[in-house]
């Protein structure tokens, strides 16, 4: 999968979100030259198309799948009500 025309497809619709923190996609150019990244996710008879922000790419390389959930998990509670 080409990532950059992946982006691009997805930025020009206004939408898009890091599977992970949810943080917003921003407009192309700043998706590209920030690294977000596209990926495809094979599941239940439906493959699935997944972003990443820099962020959450960075993590999840760093201390694998599990350790970046644990990071959100514990950010996720230290947000107050």
């Amino acid at each position: 999968m080409d990532v950059h025309e992946a982006l691009r497809a997805i930025c020009s619709t206004g939408e898009g979100y890091c599977w992970y923190c949810d943080r917003k996609l921003p407009v192309e150019e700043e998706a590209i030259s920030t690294g977000w990244d596209v990926q495809r996710i094979e599941g239940e008879g439906v493959a699935s198309i997944i972003l990443l922000c820099p962020s959450c790419g960075k993590l999840r390389a760093e201390r694998g799948e599990e350790g970046l959930l644990r990071h959100l998990a514990l950010r996720m509670e230290r947000i107050p009500c």
